[in-house]
C-alpha cells in the first residue's frame, strides 16, 4: 500500500513539476518574443528610414547613375548589412532600367526590365513589399516621383541574426503567407509553446511566429524530480513506519489486556474450582494426619515403657508426614494464588498420578468407575505441575458431571507417546457434546451446565497452550477431550 502511495505522490508531484516548469517556460517565451519585436520593429522603421533618405537623394538627382546615391547606398551597405542591395528603376514605354547601388567598384545599369516585375504603385510615396522565398528576403518598392521607383532588398536571415540560437526554441518571420526565414527547433520535444506577433509597420507586414519547445528534460528536471521523489520516499516511510509503530504498541496493549482478562479468568476459575475441590483436599490430608496421629501414640507409649528406638521411629514418621500434608498444602496454594508458570521437566505418569490422587476420593464417593491406562514408555515433558494437575482435575470432574446420571458411569484416561510428543485423553460415557456448542466450548463465560460459570474449559485450553501445546474435544460415544504436549526442554 505504501507503494502504491509512493507511486502516486511521486507521479502527481512530477506533473505538477512539469506544469510549474511549462508555465515558467511561456512565461520566458512571451518575455523573449517581447524583445524580439521590439528589436525587429526598430530594423523596420531604419528601413522606413533609409527609402525617406534615398528618396530624397533619387529626386535630386535627375541623372542617373548618380554619384550621390551611390555614396549614401554604399554608406548603408556597409552599416547594414541586412540590406544586400539598392536599386532605382526608370520606368519608359513598357520597359524598365535599372541601376544598382552600393557596390564598391560603383553603379551599373541594366536596360530591358519588365514592368511586370515590379508592383503597382499609383502615388507619389506609395510603398509595396514583396517576398522572395527562394533567396530568403524580400524587396521594398517606393514611388518616389512619376516614373521613378526605389528599391531595397532585406536579408530575412540577417534581419533575424540578433535572435539567440537555440534549440530550444524557433523562430520563424513570414511575408504574406511566404515563409522568408527559420531559425532553431528541435525534433525531440515533448510539447511546445507558440506565440503569433502581426507587426505594426504598413509598409513591412511581417508575420513573427516563436515557438518554445518541451523536452523531458526541460519538463521535469532531474535536479528537482530526484530530490522530490526521494523526499516523498522518506516521507512515506515516515508516515508507515509512524503508524506501524501505533499499531504495534495497540497491538502490545491489546495484548496486555487480554492477558489482565485471562490472568482474572484464570484467578476465578481457580476460585471456583475451589470449592469442588475441597474433599479431594480433605482426603488427601487424611492420610498424613491419621498416620500422624497413630505415630503419636505409638510414640507416647515407647515413652512410657522406655523403648528409644521405637519412639526414634515414630517421631521420622511424623516428620515424613508432616513434610507431605506441607507438599499439599503448598501446591494447593500455588494453584490458587495464581503463581507464574514454572517449567519442568517431569515424569507424565507420576504427574498424572498426583493429579489423579485429588479426585479419587469424590469418583469414588459417586460410585463412577474410573480407567486409567498409563502406556509404561511415557517419557517426561516440560510442564508446569499445578496447572497440569488443574487441567486433568477441570476434565475429570467435568466428565464426573456428565456420567452422573448414567447407569454404567465410566470415565476413561489414556495416556500414551504420539508422533513427538504425548497425548492425555480424558473420555466419558455420557450424552457427548451438542453439534452446536462443540465449536464454542472453549469461548469464556459460555457454558453448557446450569450453574456453571464458562470458566473451566478457556482456563484449561489457556494453560495447556502456555506449556506450547493444545487442548480439544470431540464426541466418541460420549465426550472426549484430547490433551497435547510436546517433548522437549523447558523454556
Amino acid at each position: 500500500m505504501a507503494t502504491v502511495i509512493w507511486v502516486a505522490a511521486s507521479a502527481l508531484s512530477v506533473l505538477v513539476l512539469a506544469a510549474v516548469e511549462y508555465r515558467s517556460g511561456r512565461q520566458e517565451l512571451f518575455e523573449r518574443a517581447g524583445s524580439t519585436e521590439t528589436l525587429l520593429a526598430e530594423k523596420l522603421a531604419q528601413h522606413d528610414a533609409h527609402l525617406s533618405a534615398l528618396g530624397a537623394i533619387v529626386r535630386m538627382s535627375p541623372v542617373e547613375p548618380s554619384p550621390s546615391i551611390q555614396g549614401l547606398s554604399e554608406n548603408i551597405l556597409v552599416r547594414y548589412p541586412r540590406i544586400v542591395e539598392i536599386a532605382t528603376f526608370r520606368l519608359d514605354a513598357g520597359a524598365a532600367r535599372i541601376f544598382r547601388y552600393g557596390k564598391p567598384a560603383g553603379a551599373t545599369e541594366e536596360s530591358g526590365r519588365p514592368l511586370a516585375e515590379l508592383p503597382k504603385l499609383f502615388n507619389v510615396g506609395d510603398i509595396a513589399s514583396r517576398a522572395l522565398p527562394g533567396e530568403q528576403a524580400y524587396d521594398i518598392f517606393k514611388l518616389v516621383e512619376p516614373g521613378r521607383v526605389l528599391r531595397l532588398r532585406i536579408d530575412a536571415n540577417a534581419l533575424l541574426d540578433g535572435e539567440r540560437a537555440s534549440r530550444d526554441y524557433s523562430t520563424t518571420l513570414t511575408l504574406n503567407d511566404e515563409t522568408l526565414a527559420a531559425h532553431g527547433g528541435t525534433e525531440r520535444a515533448l510539447l511546445a509553446a507558440t506565440t503569433r506577433i502581426a507587426m505594426t509597420s504598413h509598409t513591412q507586414p511581417l508575420q513573427l511566429e516563436i515557438s518554445r519547445y518541451f523536452g523531458p528534460g526541460e519538463l521535469v528536471p532531474l535536479r528537482l524530480a530526484v530530490p522530490l521523489i526521494i523526499g516523498w520516499a522518506a516521507v512515506i516511510w515516515l508516515v508507515a513506519s509512524y503508524r506501524e509503530t501505533q499499531a504495534e504498541r495497540r497491538r502490545h496493549e491489546a495484548r496486555a489486556a487480554l492477558l489482565k482478562q485471562e490472568a482474572m479468568l484464570a484467578h476465578a476459575g481457580r476460585v471456583n474450582a475451589l470449592g469442588e475441590m475441597a474433599s479431594g483436599i480433605a482426603h488427601e490430608l487424611a492420610q498424613p494426619v491419621t498416620a500422624m496421629l497413630s505415630q503419636s501414640q505409638a510414640a507416647r507409649r515407647a515413652l512410657a515403657i522406655g523403648r528409644q528406638d521405637i519412639l526414634e521411629k515414630a517421631l521420622d514418621a511424623n516428620i515424613r508426614e508432616a513434610k507431605r500434608a506441607g507438599d499439599i498444602l503448598g501446591r494447593m496454594r500455588a494453584y490458587i494464588s495464581g503463581a507464574p508458570a514454572d517449567i519442568k521437566m517431569v515424569p507424565l505418569d507420576e504427574a498424572i498420578t498426583e493429579a489423579m490422587r485429588l479426585v479419587e476420593a469424590d469418583i469414588k464417593a459417586r460410585a463412577i468407575s474410573l480407567n486409567m491406562v498409563i502406556f509404561p514408555d511415557l517419557p517426561v515433558v516440560p510442564i508446569d505441575v499445578v496447572s497440569f494437575q488443574q487441567v486433568i482435575h477441570n476434565l475429570v470432574r467435568n466428565a464426573a458431571d456428565a456420567v452422573a446420571r448414567c447407569p454404567s458411569p465410566l470415565i476413561t484416561l489414556t495416556a500414551r507417546r504420539e508422533g513427538d510428543g504425548v497425548a492425555i485423553e480424558v473420555a466419558d460415557n455420557g450424552p457427548g457434546i451438542e453439534t452446536g456448542s462443540l465449536h464454542r466450548i472453549f469461548e469464556p463465560f459460555f457454558t453448557t451446565k446450569p450453574d456453571g460459570m464458562g470458566l473451566g474449559l478457556p482456563l484449561s485450553s489457556r494453560l495447556i497452550e502456555r506449556m506450547n501445546g493444545s487442548l480439544e474435544a470431540h464426541n466418541n460415544g460420549g465426550a472426549t477431550f484430547v490433551i497435547r504436549l510436546p517433548l522437549g526442554e523447558p523454556a
